[in-house]
């Protein structure tokens, strides 16, 4: 795998994916998203859910472009972030949100100071690593999957998850494993 606009690294049980693009602002470009796609397409599937939380520090700036330079993007997926409102308004101006902006509209989970943002994000991940990775997948998918049904459907969706595709030990066993965890942390 190429590694001129991403380092990977791996610490433990998580994958550290960074854009490197510092001189053009990590703005996208076919270049990084091809290696982005190929470090996630051979990472393991935690990696993959734990991009679903951002976290920015104070100096995060976002810019969705592509309009004024006759393209399209993010049309799929910011809608679903900060609602179809202000996805428009961003995607239609071109605009730069600060951090605290996009945190507060959705657009990053949580702000920290730049010297912690690293560790944040790791903490985050190892949080996630810690849990039963199947589930972790089965509720990413579920939280897909059902986008825009009436919540009955997706109550049903669950139910029907828990009894088929997503069983798991009886809840004293996954206990066990909790309060195992929590023995080695101490």
């Amino acid at each position: 795998m190429s590694d001129e606009y991403i380092v990977t690294e791996c610490l433990g049980g998580v994958a550290l994916v960074t854009l490197n693009r510092p001189e053009k602002l990590n703005a996208l470009s076919f270049g990084l998203v091809r290696e982005l796609d190929e470090a996630l397409t051979q990472g393991a599937a935690l990696l993959t859910s734990t991009l679903d939380i951002r976290i920015g520090c104070e100096h995060t700036k976002f810019r969705f472009l592509a309009a004024s330079y006759g393209r399209v993007n993010s049309t799929w997926s910011l809608p679903l972030l900060v609602g179809m409102p202000k996805a428009k308004e961003l995607l239609y101006t071109g605009r730069e949100v600060t951090a605290a902006e996009a945190e507060r509209i959705g657009l990053l989970n949580q702000v920290v100071p730049a010297a912690q943002l690293r560790a944040t994000a790791v903490q985050m991940a190892e949080m996630i690593a810690q849990n039963d990775t199947r589930m972790v997948q089965g509720i990413k998918r579920l939280l897909h999957e059902d986008i825009g049904m009436h919540w009955r459907e997706r109550y049903d969706n669950e139910e029907e998850a828990r009894a088929t595709w997503l069983t798991s030990a009886h809840p004293r066993e996954g206990f066990k494993d909790f309060l195992s965890r929590k023995g080695q942390r101490a």
